[in-house]
């Protein structure tokens, strides 16, 4: 593809597919204990979280139709799952594993210091495309996100994946996350040859650049050469600078974002995520979208981890200073 270009498709939705999983939050945690000693903290959390998760709740937050696709064990984690995932306009496909643990991340934040994650795979360490639904491909957008906390669907099976999501008029979306095995070469060509398939590529300053493979350090630099290369547009989150529009030809949107008092960071890239589909879903440019979904995480970031309910209406007007965002 040479550009974002807006889908025909017979429904509203847009169908997330990825990694569900439960999210413990602690809050305050700049180190660990010493061994055979005990700290206390603040607060911590449980709630569903995994990129996809969180995404696919922001969208039904803010009143867009969504499907959730994903792979959950049989435990007592998969039903505490269930329950918080029934909440107005979101639908799940969670395909149940007999005999596997769900998934769970760990996740430790403190005042000035970014965020830190443990992860225990469980059944999504088996999620592949054979999960998916085919009717859920019937979609304004289809999003894959957790791409490399998902082993099974790396590769040759994201591509078909989101080949046959193009085939049903879909828009297509990738939000890959963090690789934790260091972005090696063969994955990073793999990426590469999927983005052909992706219409936006939603990675974070970092993301982008480790894509490159260190060949640019500057993310706005990073994203120009990816998105010539694949035909790609690229949205990358810049945190408390707010978000870049980078596609394959023309010129680069810089979208700033409003100052919020930051209460918890996680799940804000997954946040943005959201706004910038619901905006495209409705057929507004990359820009605005963009400039939307900025708002949008910052919206949910400055919300206390046990209170992350919004309403579009909630969400923060544009009339701010940049200081806080999305990554």
């Amino acid at each position: 593809m040479n550009a974002y270009v807006q889908h025909p498709s017979q429904s509203d939705r847009i169908t997330v597919i990825g990694n569900v999983n439960l999210d413990v939050l602690m809050a305050d945690v700049s180190s660990l204990p010493p061994p055979g000693t005990e700290w206390t903290v603040p607060s911590i959390v449980l709630r569903p979280g995994g990129s996809a998760a969180n995404t696919a709740i922001a969208l039904a937050r803010l009143g867009r139709p969504t499907v959730l696709v994903g792979r959950i064990g049989d435990d007592g984690t998969a039903r505490l799952l269930a329950d918080q995932l029934d909440i107005p306009g979101l639908r799940t496909h969670l395909a149940r594993a007999a005999g596997e643990h769900t998934g769970v991340t760990v996740a430790a934040e403190a005042p000035g210091r970014d965020r830190a994650f443990l992860s225990a795979l469980g059944a999504l360490a088996q999620l592949d495309a054979t999960v998916v639904p085919a009717e859920t491909l019937s979609a304004r957008f289809v999003l894959l996100t957790g791409y490399f906390l998902l082993p099974r669907i790396q590769g040759r099976p994201a591509r078909d994946l989101l080949c046959a999501a193009q085939r049903e008029g879909a828009g297509t979306a990738l939000d890959t996350g963090w690789n934790p095995d260091g972005w090696p070469v063969p994955a990073r060509a793999d990426l590469l040859r999927l983005l052909e398939q992706v219409d936006v590529f939603l990675p974070n300053s970092d993301e982008v650049c480790a894509l490159t493979g260190g060949e640019r350090t500057d993310d706005e630099a990073a994203a120009r050469l990816v998105a010539e290369h694949t035909g790609t547009t690229i949205v990358v989150k810049r945190g408390a600078r707010g978000a870049l529009v980078v596609p394959p030809e023309g010129p680069v949107t810089e979208c700033s974002t409003p100052q919020v008092q930051v209460r918890d960071s996680t799940g804000a890239g997954d946040a943005f995520n959201a706004g910038l589909l619901d905006r495209l879903a409705d057929g507004v440019s990359l820009a605005n979208a963009a400039d939307y979904a900025t708002r949008v995480a910052a919206t949910v970031i400055s919300r206390a981890s046990y209170d992350r309910a919004f309403s579009p209406e909630d969400v923060l007007s544009g009339e701010h200073d940049p200081a806080a965002g999305a990554r």
